[in-house]
């Protein structure tokens, strides 16, 4: 049992130095250790190990399946790769490698501690991310200037995790505890808002929807606070970006924008056709990150526009939406097996909801949902995004959606 916490509270340092922005060190400390410890935990529950896996995986036959066909069509690719496939292997490694550990890590211990010291994990990654974001633009922007934009990495952060934080107020029972996080919350509308991504700031309003409606379709007690939650929430973020807009010609300029793509219709319209005409159309160029497709795109002479140029060749920018750089990246055999998965992880998490006994974890997947929807299918829309995020959802999905305690208060935070 000793053990089991230990391991659990150096995955929480690994998670929590992976949802945010510096602290690397931090990251490599809690994975580097629970492996370690996760090692003797192994040779002492072997047996107990390999149940629990075969569970997860007879539990979870197709859900693994369809994310393996997908994690095969982008080592495929890289196989297949235009240029040199070692540089995409390492890329595939900084996005998997680490992340599956942490998945497989976590899969094998079955505690309540674990579920907490993520969801504690996740709580305390947002909140340090408000916290350095503003302390970086204040030293920036000392006369807070709200016509200078906020780092808009900031808003990648928020969108994923800005759902966990709305279930935490239904999880936590400690008011102070409430109340510290709507301060943060409140606060990280602020920095949301200077970014200008538009994208996310959409994201964050249909996320805060979504969670009203899985929240209804869960119990619908909550009805009355849901809907006067939501009010709040939208209001109070409406309240802040009018407040802001007043104050900053950026935001200004982003409003009269609308719906405008800016430059992602030309990194399109200049881009897709020497895809279609060079690329390969059933595995891509490799993927999963950007190196094939800047030496693709130097390579062909694609018009040189949104990117920075060096002495040697110049870096793309790549803000095409997300599933149009799967197809480059790919191919449609990547395109194909992402959707596969996404559309069947979606279903199978609604379908859920209506069948876990405990209605705390139902709370939990129905959010680990929405941030998918939000990340992936929302913003996603608009712009590119980290695969590294799958197998995040996935752990957490396979976790919550098994559970040995039958107590309804198993899961609260204290």
């Amino acid at each position: 049992m000793y053990l089991e916490k230990l391991i659990s509270f150096s995955l929480g340092l690994y998670l929590f130095g992976f949802l945010i922005n510096g602290l690397t060190p931090l990251k490599y400390i809690g994975l580097i250790t629970s492996a370690l410890l996760f090692i003797f935990y192994f040779i002492k529950n072997y047996n107990f190990v390999i149940e629990t896996y075969k569970n997860y995986l007879l539990n979870n036959k197709m859900l693994f399946m369809l994310f393996f066909l997908f994690i095969i069509s982008i080592l495929i690719s890289i196989i297949f790769a235009f240029s040199n496939s070692l540089p995409s292997l390492k890329e595939f490694r900084i996005t998997f490698v680490n992340i599956s550990i942490f998945m497989i890590i976590a899969s094998g211990i079955q505690n309540k501690t674990l579920k907490k010291t993520i969801f504690y994990s996740i709580i305390y990654a947002f909140m340090f991310d408000i916290y350095i974001f503003a302390f970086h633009y204040i030293q920036k922007n000392p006369h807070l200037n709200f016509s200078i934009r906020l780092n808009r990495l900031f808003a990648n952060y928020f969108e994923i995790l800005y759902p966990f934080i709305l279930i935490s107020f239904f999880l936590l029972k400690n008011k102070w505890a409430k109340i510290t996080i709507l301060l943060f919350l409140i606060f990280g509308f602020f920095e949301l808002v200077l970014t200008g991504s538009r994208g996310a700031w959409i994201t964050v309003l249909i996320e805060t929807i979504l969670f009203a409606f899985y929240l209804i379709l869960i119990e619908k007690k909550y009805l009355k606070k849901i809907i006067i939650y939501s009010f709040a929430t939208i209001t109070s973020f409406l309240l802040i970006f009018i407040y802001i807009y007043n104050h900053s010609s950026l935001i200004q300029y982003k409003f009269k924008q609308g719906l405008n793509p800016n430059g992602r219709y030309k990194i399109i319209q200049t881009r897709l056709p020497i895809f279609l005409k060079h690329g390969n159309f059933l595995t891509g160029i490799g993927g999963p990150n950007n190196y094939q497709y800047n030496k693709f795109l130097n390579y062909y002479k694609a018009p040189q526009i949104l990117g920075i140029k060096s002495e040697k060749k110049f870096h793309y920018f790549s803000d095409e939406p997300f599933l149009l750089q799967i197809f480059y990246k790919e191919g449609i055999l990547g395109l194909i097996t992402f959707l596969l998965f996404s559309f069947y992880f979606i279903w199978i998490g609604y379908k859920t909801i209506f069948s876990n006994s405990n209605k705390l974890n139902k709370f939990v997947i129905s959010t680990i949902i929405i941030s998918f929807i939000g990340e992936y299918f929302i913003r996603g829309l608009v712009e590119g995004r980290s695969l590294k995020y799958l197998i995040f959802f996935l752990t957490l999905f396979i976790i919550f959606n098994h559970s040995k305690e039958n107590n309804e208060n198993s899961l609260y935070l204290s």
